[in-house]
């Protein structure tokens, strides 16, 4: 119950994560400079490299003040007063359907000419609209004072451009009336020339159009000095934008200028407003997602660091997973634009997934990198490396509670302890003893077993636990052998140096069992309980009646078909009705054995109570007399049992 309220509670806590990451990422790329210009950026790129092309506007034209047409007149600015006339008189009979010039007439030139323009503006029968500004640092009192003399004042159009403050670049489409004193902006005043209904004063993000091919513009671009000769019909019916496209004038950057270092980059101002009329005549949107819809694609990028880090599989894991959710946002958020997706956020949603990730592994990244301690700190002494790995890596395998399953144990006992312990010195006893744990503990770690604890000399190994083994009872034997081996080897040093420590005896019994975690709150053990490591304990044990130093249940036995067995007798054990088969398991070598064959034979023999059997084992006796199993049966021969069945008067 504890565990559901605490991954409730968990759950929570993350989606609180998940909803602050999603504002902070929101405000920060809204707010921050630097976050702002990436995820302008981002949007960029697609906007000029990834647009799907579309055909050359058939409404709008552009009649270009160029450098060739500014090489006619003797000064290049003001633009010459008589040549614009002239263009607005062509232009009118040509048939345009609106006529909007780009040039602020803000100081006098030539009064001839001066006059000619004013006239021709008076009496232009094709709608006309003009560029107008109040702007203090665009014109100076003097200047839109003669702005206002000469420019209707039904005829101006706001020419100011929107730009961004973290950036420069043009980014909406200026409304006009919302500035005191400004006119209907020139977008809108295009569109209220042509006889449709403008807009209403908002500032929408421009949406620029896109070229049909690389080298075709997105508007008919005509030189002012050629309108002459061109064909009528090439004019007619366009609302038709006079402005000047020389370098270094009347520039303007924009959001193609991460891609581009052209009139695409550096545009304009004309083809800017060009770009603005034909968005308001084809009702064009930015293809960009409201509020609301941003916020959406933060808080799903934010959920999907949630639940990278609900799944608890450490750092690296989220560093590899988040890389590969900002991969697909990237990678689907450009190539989808061209496909028709929403010019959706990539900075924000980022930002708002590393700050979940960020926020879940202050969440449980440091609970599980201590779990992950704990597990290392209290196995890596007793079980096998891999088996430590494997459990860092995943920690439910440790149950909290007791869990009943089929484990092997191994239970271990030097001969004689207490009396050695009494003779040595505490330090020497304290090394000795070491040096022995340790090589038992790297006998068992060899076959990934766990070492339990240590009750004084005894060792208690589980096999099948934590972590499952489907060979454990192959792999218990196989140790118990190994652990034999290096147990006497190590007696045989140890008394060489007068070191009186005993045999090592060695219990092998497998079943079911109870394991898990037991204790209380401030210490808790993994251990396993039920009378299955009762009988292993006990079978370590009665090893001290036969002689024998390592032995093993009938359970064992039958489990393990890899390893050879003698079997040592049919035990009842004190306390128990039911007599158990003990077995005694042999290596290869002794298995291949004329030794081996014989004893079989014997003991075969001696189960089906035959005389025979007693002549069998005194032969044994006479050429084996170090084998404690056939010395334990002649003794009982000599006594007058001659039977397998054993009933033991002690535990």
């Amino acid at each position: 119950m504890s565990s559901d309220r605490f991954d409730r509670k968990q759950f929570f806590a993350a989606l609180g994560i998940v909803l602050l990451a999603t504002v902070v990422a929101s405000l920060a790329t809204r707010q921050l400079a630097f976050l702002a210009n990436l995820e302008n950026i981002a949007a960029d790129i697609r906007i000029a490299a990834l647009q799907p092309p579309a055909a050359q506007s058939p409404d709008v034209a552009i009649i270009s003040i160029n450098e060739e047409t500014l090489t006619r007149f003797r000064y290049r600015s003001p633009i010459d007063r008589e040549f614009l006339a002239q263009l607005l008189s062509e232009l009118d009979r040509k048939g345009a359907r609106a006529i909007g010039l780009d040039v602020l007439l803000d100081q006098p030139t030539e009064d001839r000419k001066d006059d000619l323009l004013a006239r021709t503006i008076r009496n232009l029968k094709t709608p006309l609209f003009i560029s107008y500004t109040n702007t203090p640092t665009i014109v100076t009192e003097d200047q839109l004072e003669y702005l206002n003399k000469f420019v209707p004042e039904s005829l101006r159009a706001g020419a100011n451009l929107a730009s961004s403050p973290f950036d420069g670049a043009v980014r909406w489409i200026f409304p006009g009336e919302n500035v005191p004193g400004m006119p209907m902006g020139f977008a809108r005043k295009a569109v209220a020339a042509a006889g449709m209904t403008p807009p209403a004063p908002l500032q929408p993000e421009l949406v620029w159009r896109a070229q049909p091919d690389a080298d075709t513009p997105p508007f008919p671009i005509y030189p002012a000095h050629a309108v002459a000769s061109l064909p009528p019909a090439w004019l007619k019916d366009r609302i038709l934008l006079i402005g000047a496209m020389v370098s270094l004038t009347d520039r303007h950057r924009t959001p193609m200028s991460v891609m581009f270092d052209d009139d695409r980059g550096m545009m304009p101002g004309i083809m800017v407003q060009a770009h603005a009329v034909t968005q308001y005549l084809e009702n064009r949107d930015a293809r960009r997602p409201n509020l609301a819809g941003q916020l959406a694609v933060g808080l799903a990028a934010a959920l999907l660091g949630m639940g990278i880090g609900l799944l608890k599989r450490g750092i690296v894991f989220n560093v590899l997973a988040g890389v590969g959710v900002l991969l697909v946002l990237w990678v689907g958020g450009m190539l989808g634009y061209t496909h028709g997706l929403p010019l959706i956020p990539l900075m924000m949603p980022s930002l708002a997934l590393s700050l979940s990730l960020w926020g879940m592994d202050m969440l449980i990244g440091r609970a599980e990198r201590q779990q992950r301690q704990f597990v290392q700190g209290a196995f890596s002494r007793y079980v096998a490396p891999a088996v430590v790995e494997q459990l860092v890596n995943d920690p439910s395998a440790l149950t909290i509670t007791g869990k009943r399953q089929d484990a092997t144990f191994i239970f271990t006992d030097i001969a004689g302890f207490t009396t050695m312990s009494e003779k040595l010195p505490s330090d020497e006893l304290s090394n000795v003893l070491n040096a022995y744990l340790d090589g038992a503990c790297a006998v068992v770690q060899r076959y990934e077993g766990t070492v339990d604890k240590f009750i004084g000399d005894a060792v208690m190994a589980i096999f099948n636990a934590p972590l499952p083994q489907p060979d454990h009872v192959s792999r218990a034997v196989r140790c118990a052998l190994e652990l034999d081996a290096y147990c006497e080897d190590f007696r045989i040093k140890m008394n060489a140096q007068g070191v009186p420590i005993g045999e090592t005896r060695i219990g092998v019994h497998t079943g079911v069992a109870t394991i898990g975690n037991f204790g209380s709150q401030h210490r808790m053990d993994f251990t396993a309980l039920g009378d299955t490591v009762n009988t292993a304990a006990r079978t370590e044990g009665v090893n001290k009646y036969f002689g024998t130093r390592i032995c093993c249940t009938e359970a064992v036995a039958k489990q393990c078909g890899d390893v050879r067995f003698r079997p040592i007798g049919d035990i009842v054990l004190k306390g128990k009705l039911t007599p158990v088969t003990l077995f005694n398991p042999v290596t290869a070598e002794m298995a291949a054995s004329e030794h081996f064959k014989r004893y079989m034979d014997a003991y075969n023999a001696l189960k089906q109570e035959d005389q025979g059997a007693v002549n069998l084992f005194e032969k044994m006796g006479q050429d084996y007399p170090q084998d404690p199993l056939v010395q334990f049966h002649l003794n009982r021969i000599h006594e007058g049992v001659v039977s397998t069945l054993v009933v033991m008067e002690e535990k």
